[in-house]
């Protein structure tokens, strides 16, 4: 996929995952602190480096499609 270029209504879709996933990033950031159960914040922990992951392959994947 990465040599393919994406149709404009794919990358307008790949934009709007990409805030999704950047609010995941930022909420998940915001209550790992806060969370005293250490299980729920093993869950979020996980989010967030899920997210931050997807975070970035999303911005190669837009990058690579404008290029």
């Amino acid at each position: 996929m990465a040599t393919e270029k994406l149709a404009l209504h794919e990358q307008l879709e790949a934009h709007e995952v990409l805030i999704f996933k950047t609010a995941c990033v930022t909420k998940s950031k915001l209550f790992v602190d806060m969370v005293q159960d250490e299980e729920l914040k093993d869950i979020i922990q996980e989010d967030l480096e899920l997210s931050t992951k997807a975070v970035k392959e999303l911005r190669k994947v837009l990058a690579d499609a404008s290029a």
